[in-house]
């Protein structure tokens, strides 16, 4: 292989890699499911993250980014709680913090050093807090101010879940039903019954049962961040377990400690396979159509298509009365569920969808250039279990060639497979073993 040069450039690319991939997990998860019916807040969130695997150090240092943010430090320890070890992450503040208010906070965000996928996930979770406490309070949401959740913990603790979750390669997120508690707080405002009113506007829309429990099971920002980052779990989703953690609140009498308990997953639930598996879930939504023009059916399709679906295909089926019926099926991933379902509704004559969930076997796949004397085709790479490859040229690559060099569709298409074979792939603009040759004419 040839030696890299040691240039400026290169030099300055290892660093930045570096600095984005520092404090990072190790292995990455795929699924993340919060089991919230125990206790929810914004440090139980962070705890369980640092049970999974995110470096607190460099959670601090990349929260400490923000600028104008008072001083603080993370720390965290394992306590037992009923005999269970968990994780008790807090942030101390030494000084006192001034209340911001929404517009202030984003613009700490938006100014630090954070990544922009950590920026998105921190900011997206204030709007969320923003855009309840506004609605409660009826003033609007860049002008609502924060008290308890403009507090320097707070931030932190919303920031860092951001950060900690970059760390561990953005798993995907799914919480179960939330359990609340009874009982009064006390708020800037004075004393409140709980569930907390911002907690509850929050969660609306998110299944939740209210319990016995006395004291606040679930806070503001605790069901923020579980509504903006995470999905509900569909009940009937499989999912396999790899690690379970816990992480401990401030809550510790009572018949119902604090804790937050997270498992992670792998291989499904992740809208793809795990770095050794082939194994993937994907989400089925299937309807019989009886009643519809045909004409609509292409344009159905091409919408749900567009809108995420993996795969859409109609067969001809016999209804009742032997009407003849399209059964139209949608292959997607779980996340884009509603989504396609709530499409199918719109567009088509059907009143009930079904939704199922099933296993599959994926090989990993990757998209790459050939060289062939019509120009660069695209070529979709298929890695097989035994490490063998095989490859299957794309249609519209091919059908662009085939225009533009007067030749057949089949002409392009064993000529691209031809090139996949010999190794004259191109990557990122350079070609592989293919010289100095240029593709065209």
């Amino acid at each position: 292989m040839p030696k890299l040069n040691n240039t400026r450039s290169s030099k300055s690319a290892r660093r930045a890699k570096n600095a984005d991939n520092a404090g990072r997990a190790d292995n990455t998860i795929d699924t993340i499911v919060l089991n919230p019916s125990a206790g929810l807040s914004g440090d139980m969130f962070l705890g369980c993250l640092f049970a999974l695997g995110a470096d607190r150090r460099e959670v601090q240092k990349r929260v400490a980014t923000l600028p104008g943010l008072e001083r603080f430090r993370i720390v965290a320890g394992r306590v037992k709680r009923r005999g269970v070890t968990a994780i008790r992450a807090r942030v101390i503040c030494p000084g006192s913090a001034k209340p911001r208010d929404l517009k202030a906070i984003l613009s700490m965000i938006r100014r630090s050093k954070l990544g922009r996928e950590e920026k998105e996930a921190a900011s997206r979770t204030f709007t969320v807090l923003g855009e309840a406490e506004g609605k409660i309070h009826g003033v609007p949401t860049d002008n609502v101010h924060f008290h308890e959740v403009g507090a320097v913990d707070s931030i932190v603790d919303i920031v860092g879940t951001s950060v900690a979750l970059s760390l561990l390669g953005f798993p995907k997120l799914y919480h179960r039903p939330f359990i609340l508690g009874s009982g009064t707080i006390n708020f800037s405002h004075g004393t409140l019954p709980l569930p907390a009113p911002a907690t509850l506007e929050v969660l609306k829309g998110r299944t939740v049962s209210f319990g016995a429990v006395e004291g606040e099971v679930v806070t503001p920002t605790g069901a923020a961040l579980a509504v903006s980052l995470a999905d509900e779990l569909p009940a009937d989703m499989p999912l396999r377990i790899d690690r379970v953690v816990y992480s401990a609140g401030t809550r510790e009498k009572g018949g119902e400690p604090g804790m937050l308990r997270a498992a992670a997953c792998s291989g499904t639930g992740a809208g793809g396979v795990g770095k050794d598996d082939l194994r993937g879930l994907v989400t089925v939504i299937r309807t019989t159509i009886d009643d519809m023009t045909p004409e609509l059916f292409g344009y159905v399709q091409e919408k749900l298509l567009k809108e995420g679906a993996l795969d859409v295909f109609m067969s001809p089926v016999a209804m009742k009365k032997n009407r003849p019926g399209v059964l139209l099926t949608v292959l997607c991933q779980p996340v884009s569920a509603d989504r396609l379902a709530g499409a199918l509704f719109e567009e088509t004559t059907t009143i009930g969808v079904r939704i199922g969930y099933e296993e599959r076997l994926e090989l990993k796949r990757s998209a790459v250039h050939v060289d062939t004397p019509f120009g660069r085709i695209s070529v979709k790479r298929a890695v097989l279990p035994g490490g063998g490859v095989k490859t299957a040229p794309e249609y519209e690559s091919c059908r662009k060639a085939a225009k533009k060099h007067g030749v057949t569709m089949r002409d392009i298409f064993e000529a691209a497979v031809a090139a996949s074979i010999t190794g004259k792939d191109v990557k990122r603009g350079k070609a592989r073993g293919a010289g100095k040759r240029k593709g065209g004419k």
